[in-house]
């Protein structure tokens, strides 16, 4: 791989995410498909043609980088009080999802026990997978000792589904759920005007030199400095005082989300302007490169039971959890921001947030992402076992 190549391919990973601001401010049609999407559907199409194995470490590079970053410069502005205000709901979608999701894979396995080898494994691998994340998918791996090519198949499909989920989560959940289920009822003045100023209203593009008077990049640069810090001090804890690998990743995000938060409560930090649109910046950046890493090309018919598994549990999870909502009376906003942080893990959340235009619910969400994190090792082994 070759230099020239590395670096043309961080550029467009880097820069792309300007033009697509700037297309949905020049075009009505692309404003209307969204800032996020667009930027998904660039990164599969990129990843199809440009991105094979022995490139692919460029993208998890940029994925691993982008995470640790972007989080705590869109958590320096969370309100916490409006968060007390829907942590109970929160809590009851994540129960009303977990059993939701048991029930799936068990159906799944009941239907393709006899076309897919392993299928109590992979089970296990799914209900990991999505109460959790991929950290979980690797350390479930070794417990329940899956071979290579299965891991790789069912991460490959869950990359290829999860992409159709989140398409769906960001563009037509909404308004599809909004029928079904109460809207979100704690947004405020100060939070609907806010959500002007999200990337998807291309403020940023809009008026640009205006945009940057007013973030000024000392408070840039003071955003991705303090961002720096926390992430160092979460690896520190993460990687050097947690030796169980299982847990790091969740120890990381845990401790950045933690830190950030209590970030948030200082007046230097809240002084700094324009820290959350540099954030979503990132994660559409995050949103490309976690886009292109999807291998369509490996696919065959001998995969097809694979890739029902997976919908059978991404989408027969979704429904279940909305009609529980339905039941328990959670709002729109707190059930799609809920399965986002359980199917998709918590970086998706802020992407989530974003196209649904609601930051109240993102600290809600990403703690549930969190206790996924912790609870997903558990409950895909259990779930193997029992299968």
């Amino acid at each position: 791989m070759s230099t020239l190549y590395i670096i043309l391919t961080v550029l467009f990973y880097l820069i792309m995410p300007a033009f697509v601001l700037r297309l949905c401010y020049v075009s009505k049609m692309a404003n209307k498909i969204g800032t996020v999407l667009l930027c998904y559907i660039i990164g599969l199409i990129f990843g199809q043609l440009f991105i094979g194995d022995v490139n692919s470490n460029i993208p998890d590079i940029l994925s691993t980088i982008l995470v640790p970053l972007s989080l705590p410069m869109l958590l320096f502005e969370t309100d916490l009080k409006k968060w007390k205000r829907v942590a109970g709901k929160s809590f009851i979608s994540m129960i009303i999802a977990i059993v939701g999701l048991v029930i799936s894979i068990s159906v799944g396995y009941l239907i393709f026990k006899d076309r897919l080898p392993e299928a109590d494994k992979v089970g296990g691998l799914l209900a990991g997978l999505y109460t959790g994340g991929t950290p979980n998918l690797a350390s479930i791996k070794i417990a329940l000792g899956i071979d290579e090519a299965t891991y790789i198949a069912v991460n490959t499909a869950d990359i290829c589904i999860g992409a159709l989920y989140v398409l769906f989560l960001i563009s037509f959940a909404k308004k599809v759920f909004s029928k079904i289920l109460p809207p979100y009822k704690g947004a405020t003045s100060d939070t609907q005007a806010y959500t002007e100023g999200l990337p998807e209203e291309n403020r940023v593009i809009k008026r640009l030199k205006s945009w940057i008077r007013y973030v000024s990049f000392p408070n840039i640069l003071a955003a991705f400095g303090v961002s720096l810090l926390i992430a160092a001090i979460s690896a520190a804890v993460g990687f050097l005082l947690i030796k169980n690998e299982a847990f790091q990743m969740a120890a990381l995000i845990l401790m950045i989300t933690t830190l950030s938060i209590i970030a948030a409560t200082l007046k230097p930090i809240k002084k700094i302007k324009g820290s959350f649109d540099t954030g979503m910046y990132l994660i559409l950046i995050f949103s490309i490169v976690v886009a292109s890493m999807a291998d369509l090309s490996s696919f065959s018919d001998a995969v097809l039971p694979l890739l029902g598994y997976v919908a059978i549990a991404t989408f027969g999870t979704l429904i279940l959890h909305i009609l529980g909502c339905k039941i328990f009376k959670v709002d729109v906003d707190t059930a799609i921001v809920t399965s986002a942080a359980l199917i998709c893990s918590p970086p998706f959340v802020p992407v989530v947030c974003g196209a649904i235009k609601n930051r109240d619910v993102m600290v809600s969400g990403l703690t549930i992402g969190i206790i996924g994190y912790a609870v997903g090792n558990y409950l895909g082994v259990l779930i193997a076992y029992i299968l």
